[in-house]
């Protein structure tokens, strides 16, 4: 479903990937733990071209989206990377819903206005995803009346709304209350569990622990340690990772 190979990104001179390698497949779900500013959050959004690399490749199903020359990542045009990037979904740490449209609304605009589907053809989908995030009752409310949790759990429905392959989910639980916590992370253990293809950045250990397939410890912008997320919590080999862990847990 993804591969990437080589992955260097930069800012204003300070490299923060640093030579990155990963490869995703279908149905699993990748969790990617690491103290704060491990280059994390920017590797998942150079995936979906939130951030531009400056070189490596980048292969999402089958297709580039960016491949090297000359020493330098080079894009594909802008509407082929559009196509690319259409199997792709995101959740970010902040909800960033429309505060002026209605919980239903959200999740209608992006197929309505990218995907030129007719309201009447994707409203049942819209409904039937806000019943699978437990928040039918709320679709005439607008974000202001939600909880944080129920604002997150929206987005993750408008997100699943335009039916993408593969998930982004960008530490989707740091900006909730603890007890809010649990209410978005049990919508996407659910999604896991239906064997959905994810990306998860996460500091929820136990969340990590369960509910991915595989999973990855990066520290200082590098692969520091990868495996089976049993492994790489009960025995992890690395000392970086070990350090980490007993913070964590």
């Amino acid at each position: 479903m993804l591969r990437m190979v080589d992955i260097h990104k930069s800012f204003d001179g300070l490299e923060v990937l640093k030579g990155i390698d990963l490869e995703l497949h279908q149905g699993e779900v990748l969790a990617i733990i690491g103290p704060s500013g491990s280059g994390k959050s920017t590797l998942l959004r150079c995936i979906n071209r939130l951030e531009e690399i400056d070189a490596g490749s980048i292969e999402i199903k089958g297709e580039f989206l960016a491949e090297t020359e000359d020493g330098r990542a080079k894009y594909a045009s802008d509407a082929r990377c559009r196509e690319i990037l259409a199997c792709t979904g995101m959740v970010f740490q902040q909800f960033n819903l429309f505060p002026h449209m209605t919980v239903l609304e959200n999740l209608l605009e992006a197929p309505m206005q990218v995907k030129k589907l007719p309201r009447e053809k994707i409203e049942p989908y819209a409904r039937g995803l806000l019943a699978k995030v437990g928040l039918s009752a709320r679709a005439d409310y607008y974000p202001a009346q939600l909880s944080g949790g129920q604002q997150q759990r929206v987005a993750i429905a408008r997100a699943l709304c335009m039916k993408p392959d593969i998930m982004l989910f960008d530490e989707p639980t740091s900006a909730l209350d603890p007890e809010l916590t649990g209410e978005v992370l049990k919508t996407m253990r659910e999604l896991a569990e239906e064997h959905m293809t994810m990306i998860v950045v996460t500091h929820e250990m136990a969340f990590a622990r369960e509910a991915a397939s595989h999973a990855i410890f990066m520290a200082d912008g590098s692969i520091v340690e990868e495996g089976e997320p049993e492994e790489l919590f009960g025995h992890p080999k690395e000392e970086r990772t070990q350090a980490f862990l007993r913070n964590m847990l």
